[in-house]
């Protein structure tokens, strides 16, 4: 490793974090990273292995994007400081990160493809398990009503998990399918779908939202003044755009309450929460995962991911 100038990888090692998380510094705090050159892979200059280190070590005392700002604005150099940076210079770094937004927004469309066809697939599975339930419910011929609300509840349940994005079905029974008991007694039923939305209950919303930190322990963020961040709050920040709010989605998973939404770029984000009672006896909120086009989020990407969004409270 060269000590005049370094990767993200390089940055990676130093620091102990991940590339992820290097990134994501860089996004924080552009002007205070300088590219050495330009080409594959990205370089900076040297003392940017400081630079990171301090950030690192702010984040860990838990001050906020804005606070840690203002510190290295008085211990490092930056872009709005530096007056005398030359036209070429400027370019090339334009140059450099047009490039990397290129090669970004192609993975980008290449896990939405990816992600579509596995729904699709998924799908097709939900709607082949509909109708062999609803040929076994039509073939009853017995007064069996256990069995028949057996069979309801499993379509139910296929129902509600059908779909990406798509706000889950409530069904129902009307009589319109005929059904001759051995008693001579004949019953109908057809199906019909319920768009009432499902959202978690009011108290769930309302709890302290908490994630773990990489030493497995329930890390909470204050919200407004005097009272801790909450999951109703963290909801309405990352959903408050328009774009975003016209395709939020809840659904449950076992105990987990699961909320799916897209950003206008395209991504698909599942963040799964569970009510959970921390080893101090406090009810709260844990965002125990969260994915990106289907893919499980490292933890380090989490943290970040909940500082950031918390951060945006500053600014509503």
């Amino acid at each position: 490793m060269t000590t005049d100038t370094f990767t993200h990888k390089d940055l990676s090692s130093i620091t102990g974090v991940s590339v992820t998380t290097i990134k994501s510094y860089r996004k924080k705090f552009p002007e205070f990273f300088f590219i050495s050159g330009h080409g594959k892979p990205l370089r900076f200059r040297k003392g940017t292995d400081k630079l990171c280190i301090r950030i690192r070590d702010l984040f860990d005392k838990n001050l906020s994007v804005k606070q840690i700002r203002s510190k290295l604005l008085t211990e490092f150099e930056s872009v709005k400081s530096d007056r005398q940076l030359s036209v070429t210079k400027a370019d090339t770094s334009v140059s450099s990160d047009e490039f990397e937004k290129l090669s970004r927004t192609t993975m980008q469309m290449m896990n939405g493809l990816a992600a579509l066809v596995t729904a699709q697939a998924k799908a097709e599975q939900r709607l082949g398990r509909i109708e062999k339930s609803i040929k076994e419910l039509i073939e009853i011929q017995s007064g069996n009503n256990s069995s028949s609300n057996e069979l309801l509840a499993e379509i139910k349940n296929v129902l509600s998990s059908a779909g990406s994005l798509q706000q889950p079905e409530r069904v129902t029974a009307k009589k319109v399918i005929t059904i001759k008991k051995e008693n001579g007694k004949a019953e109908s039923y057809a199906f019909e779908s319920d768009y009432s939305t499902i959202e978690p209950e009011k108290d769930f919303l309302e709890l302290p939202v908490v994630i773990q930190s990489e030493n497995e322990e329930f890390l909470g963020m204050p919200g407004r003044p005097g009272h801790p961040f909450t999951l109703h709050e963290l909801v309405y920040l990352i959903t408050r755009k328009k774009d975003n709010v016209a395709s939020k989605v809840w659904h449950k998973q076992g105990r987990d309450w699961i909320l799916s939404f897209k950003t206008p770029d395209g991504l698909l984000y599942e963040l799964f929460f569970q009510r959970t009672k921390t080893p101090k006896g406090n009810i709260v909120s844990f965002f125990k995962q969260l994915n990106i086009n289907s893919e499980p989020q490292n933890q380090s990407y989490i943290i970040t991911f909940f500082r950031e969004v918390r951060d945006l409270i500053d600014s509503v």
